[in-house]
């Protein structure tokens, strides 16, 4: 089993992520870039889809057409797109096909895996396709390649590929400590920079982030308290403050508190109030039970202590001003 990182070991929980192709890469028995080219019906409850494999990238058996197991009443399982070329992470279905009594000769049968954004469109040139791109690192990854080129691939895809797959190989990257162990200090520079430069891509931030984090990389949470402000997201400044506690414990709220005097806008405070009270340390609720106690109308402090998980917190939280 591999080792879980850091984040996960947390005692607060980290919100899931909206997409998971890296997971459904893994738990794949075959992934191609396939398109539906008909659909028959089965029973009651069960669709057969028939697609023909434009690509193969892993698995599949050489078939040029393969058939997706699909129970349409389940309403949260995915299913293939007609006249789509899109990946499709697939898992062997042969003993349900066999149970159902299902024709071999339309074998290989497969179902699609659940997690979400894992049949994602592809274009039209295919070596182009960053998708199709991170399909294959991890293809050659799972054959047998090198930790070494995996890695590199990986970090360059995360610093220089489109959404979300730059983002998916930065949480890879994160989840892996055998493959963060193969990176230089040049590649942890340039994700350390990425991570501290990044304003519009907030999901690619927070990942990279928490990658850094893995790390420890000196000055981590220094260089994401400046974009505490520039960067008008919630979920980025709860990251920021669980970084902080997980770096530096009782010491992140002075390490955030002097990101704080250096703003003026309202709206920058209110940021950086959020990641102090993310922390969820002691000297957190200390400095926000100060500030409510000036200013019990300060509605950033009310947020920043409903954001800290303290039973006082709460207390205070709850309180009339």
């Amino acid at each position: 089993m591999r080792a879980l990182p850091l984040f996960c070991s947390l005692l607060f929980a980290v919100p899931p992520a909206a997409q998971d192709l890296r997971r459904g890469l893994l738990d794949a028995d075959a992934v191609v870039v396939g398109r539906q080219v008909g659909r028959t019906r089965h029973g009651d409850q069960l669709d057969l889809h028939r697609l023909q494999v434009l690509h193969p990238i892993r698995g599949a058996g050489g078939a040029g057409a393969v058939t997706v197991l699909d129970w349409p009443q389940l309403g949260l399982h995915q299913r293939p797109s007609p006249r789509q070329s899109r990946l499709y992470c697939l898992q062997d279905a042969s003993a349900t096909a066999a149970r159902l009594g299902l024709p071999p000769a339309q074998g290989p049968y497969y179902k699609m895996v659940g997690w979400a954004g894992s049949s994602p469109l592809i274009g039209a040139e295919l070596d182009a396709d960053p998708v199709v791109r991170f399909a294959r690192v991890l293809a050659r990854s799972e054959a047998g390649a090198r930790p070494l080129d995996t890695a590199a691939e990986l970090c360059r895809i995360a610093l220089e590929a489109g959404a979300p797959v730059r983002t998916e190989a930065a949480r890879l990257l994160g989840e892996r400590p055998e493959l963060r162990a193969q990176l230089a200090p040049l590649q942890w520079s340039q994700l350390l920079a990425r991570a501290g430069g990044e304003l519009e891509d907030v999901g690619l931030k927070i990942a990279l982030a928490e990658l850094c984090a893995e790390q420890r990389l000196e000055g981590l949470l220094d260089t994401l308290a400046v974009s505490l402000g520039p960067v008008q997201d919630a979920d980025y400044a709860r990251a920021v403050g669980r970084i902080g506690r997980l770096l530096h414990g009782e010491q992140a709220t002075e390490r955030l508190q002097e990101r704080l005097v250096r703003l003026a806008g309202p709206q920058d405070r209110a940021m950086v109030l959020l990641a102090i009270g993310a922390t969820n340390t002691e000297s957190a609720l200390e400095l926000l039970l100060r500030c409510r106690n000036a200013d019990r109308a300060d509605r950033a402090v009310e947020a920043a202590l409903a954001e800290h998980r303290s039973p006082r917190a709460r207390e205070a939280a709850g309180k009339p001003r």
